[in-house]
């Protein structure tokens, strides 16, 4: 049975929200310029709006749990990602550029924690106490490697 040994959520700055908010908010202003023209466009770019709204809000993850044999990232709703200890290589601060999947709630990679995988594709994430983070995440894993 997995069991929380640390939680933290995504460290939000302005320029992710300015990136979800940004492209929805000109469809509506497009939807607005085109009601007196074509009403049907207008529906059809409302939609679209909100649409992007909600994969965006899906996409970025609210929360990262390490537990006790694995990392958890959960979005919005019943959607998670969960990394096996097993998988893992080294969980580390991010360098200046990461190949992989970012799932990233901060611009700044000063911010970011990058969890190198074996054989698969590093996951880069923005907890709001990256230090925290490691530093739980290396406590577990050795608890882990113990128990094997």
């Amino acid at each position: 049975m997995d069991y929380v040994v640390y939680e933290d959520t995504p460290r939000a700055d302005i320029w992710i929200k300015l990136i979800i908010i940004l492209p929805s908010a000109l469809l509506l202003i497009t939807s607005i310029i085109l009601l007196p023209v074509d009403l049907s466009a207008t529906l059809y770019f409302i939609l679209m709006a909100l649409l992007l709204g909600i994969i965006f809000l899906f996409v970025i993850p609210v929360k990262y749990s390490i537990l006790n044999s694995s990392i958890r990232i959960q979005f919005r709703g019943p959607l998670a990602f969960a990394i096996p200890f097993e998988t893992i290589v080294t969980v580390r601060q991010a360098r200046w550029s990461t190949v992989g999947i970012n799932l990233p709630a901060n611009m700044s990679q000063s911010n970011a924690v990058e969890i190198v995988r074996h054989r698969r594709m590093s996951v880069t994430i923005t907890p709001a106490d990256k230090q925290a983070f490691i530093h739980s995440f290396e406590k577990a894993i050795k608890d882990w490697q113990q128990q094997q």
